[in-house]
């Protein structure tokens, strides 16, 4: 009887664990579908369930319709964050939302610098943020935690933020025709200090044998 009740016992917890696991699968797919977008990474926690478009209209009706300067989305405090900057002929304004609440966090206004150029950001016929998130990650491994939509050179460009790790790679994306503009990782920062690093011990051994030289 005892071997009976535990062959039952197991066979329970393994219906439940496949019922679970399509339970887990449903939701996800269900989130996709809707364009909720749930992060699963070790050191960074949050769901985007608003909109990069109802993101824009907030701003718009916070400021009306003025030029979009940048979009910008990225992970703080355990939760995401939309940073939405824009302009028109005599003020500049950036408005701050929670991706997943779509509670608008922050406002700010400012008068516009007359010597300051800015360009608009048309967003119409360039790729989504998903889009970018792929091809980012075609170039380099990671999970994207920082995104931005910014005029670069006359040139609408993705700019997406890997993180593998310790590792962190930025990837620039013309928000056009989808090609890779630019790929940065922290090693190349790393490099550049121990260049630097060695650079200045050049000079320094060099100034010495110079005095070394004067001495003697």
């Amino acid at each position: 009887m005892k071997t009976n009740i535990k062959k039952l016992s197991l066979g329970a917890a393994v219906l439940g664990l496949a019922f679970g696991g399509t339970s887990l699968t449903l939701i996800n797919q269900a989130h996709a579908s809707t364009g909720t977008e749930t992060t699963k990474q070790a050191n960074t926690s949050g769901t985007i369930n608003l909109s990069q478009n109802d993101a824009i209209n907030k701003f718009n009706e916070k400021f009306g319709s003025n030029s979009i300067k940048e979009i910008e989305l990225k992970h703080k405090k355990n939760s995401y964050v939309y940073e939405i900057e824009g302009f028109d002929s005599e003020k500049e304004y950036k408005i701050k939302i929670d991706a997943n609440t779509g509670k608008i966090l922050k406002v700010k206004s400012e008068k516009l610098d007359a010597d300051d150029k800015e360009e608009a950001l048309d967003i119409t016929g360039l790729i989504n943020r998903s889009e970018a998130t792929k091809i980012a990650q075609s170039k380099s491994s990671g999970q994207a935690v920082k995104w931005s939509l910014e005029m670069d050179d006359k040139q609408p460009v993705w700019e997406v933020k890997l993180k593998d790790g310790d590792k962190d790679t930025e990837v620039k994306i013309d928000a056009k025709t989808q090609k890779v503009l630019k790929t940065k990782t922290d090693d190349d920062k790393h490099d550049k200090k121990h260049d630097n690093k060695k650079a200045q011990s050049d000079k320094k051994d060099k100034s010495q044998d110079h005095d070394d030289k004067m001495y003697y």
